[in-house]
């Protein structure tokens, strides 16, 4: 399953959070990491979002952003009580999660805070570093196979990690090992 966030259109808002934001909602210009920012928190979550690995953002009954969440964070709110935010990062074209979520269409329930299936066909799934192996859950790779795929990958292209991390900085940092 996946946490989905039902956004509305960018509003301006006072922000009743310590955040101190000036807007929240959907804004179709900004980025996926700005919309995330934004958008995260805060919210009443209970024990059920600890167990998810990606939210989704939703606006107009389609998924537009997805995350991969790390922890569940508390926040504070101006009047003393507490509330919740995601803590993680945007997912981006390319990323697993991203691939298999945006665009999907999501109930529009009234309740901002609903849980979707994180996989839409109920069939077996395999690791995502193409291992053949079943993988369950939320789970996109088998524990360890993401850096095994990333480093089988390294050797097939360059040869060695280290040749990797030069052609890396040269690339882009422009400096030399």
């Amino acid at each position: 399953m996946a946490i989905n966030f039902k956004l509305r259109q960018r509003c301006e808002i006072e922000d009743s959070s310590t955040w101190g934001r000036s807007w929240v909602g959907w804004d179709k210009h900004a980025s996926d990491q700005v919309n995330f920012e934004v958008n995260r928190g805060v919210w009443n979550l209970g024990a059920r979002a600890e167990r998810e690995g990606y939210a989704t953002f939703s606006s107009e009954g389609t998924v537009v952003a997805v995350a991969e969440i790390d922890r569940i964070e508390n926040i504070s709110m101006l009047d003393g009580s507490i509330k919740q935010a995601i803590a993680g990062r945007a997912l981006q074209p390319g990323d697993a999660g991203y691939d298999l979520l945006i665009g999907r269409a999501v109930d529009n329930h009234r309740n901002p805070v609903t849980y979707i299936p994180d996989h839409p066909d109920e069939g077996p799934r395999t690791c995502a570093c193409q291992c053949g192996a079943a993988v369950t859950g939320s789970r996109v790779f088998l524990p360890g196979h993401d850096q095994k795929a990333v480093h089988d990958r390294i050797q097939r292209q360059w040869g060695s990690t280290v040749a990797f991390i030069n052609w890396f900085d040269r690339e882009f940092t422009g400096e030399r090992r």
